[in-house]
């Protein structure tokens, strides 16, 4: 049974259940180990869209505080800045905002900000 499920890559519910019944007709306690094989699928399944949901939670954090210290060193550096240029800034990814904020020091006028931002 190990073998079936692990080399099926793209078993669906319903094929695991018919399965399931077929081991159930020859040997009945296969739908015991077939149900212990149900719940480490979930069980891996869960691990998976948890690590994922936490690797964007990582970048959303990261982006937000990039974007808060863009923001801060712009107004610092330059005065008030509009809030289509903060909402701009909230759009760019991780990889850009860490750009700009090395850049800002080396910036002339707050029009130079425009090369970074998505048209």
């Amino acid at each position: 049974m190990r073998y079936i499920f692990n080399s099926y890559q793209q078993i669906t519910e319903s094929d695991f259940q018919e399965i399931t019944k077929d081991i159930e007709k020859i040997f009945i306690e296969g739908s015991e180990y077939a149900m212990t094989l149900a719940e480490m699928f979930r069980r891996e399944g869960m691990e998976k869209g948890m690590e994922k949901g936490m690797e964007k939670g990582i970048e959303k954090g990261e982006t937000m505080a990039l974007t808060k210290t863009a923001i801060k060193l712009l107004t610092k550096r330059f005065g008030i800045i509009s809030d289509d240029l903060k909402k701009k800034l909230q759009e760019l990814d991780v990889a850009t905002l860490e750009i700009i904020v090395e850049d800002i020091l080396d910036m002339k006028t707050i029009d130079e900000i425009n090369k970074y931002l998505k048209k």
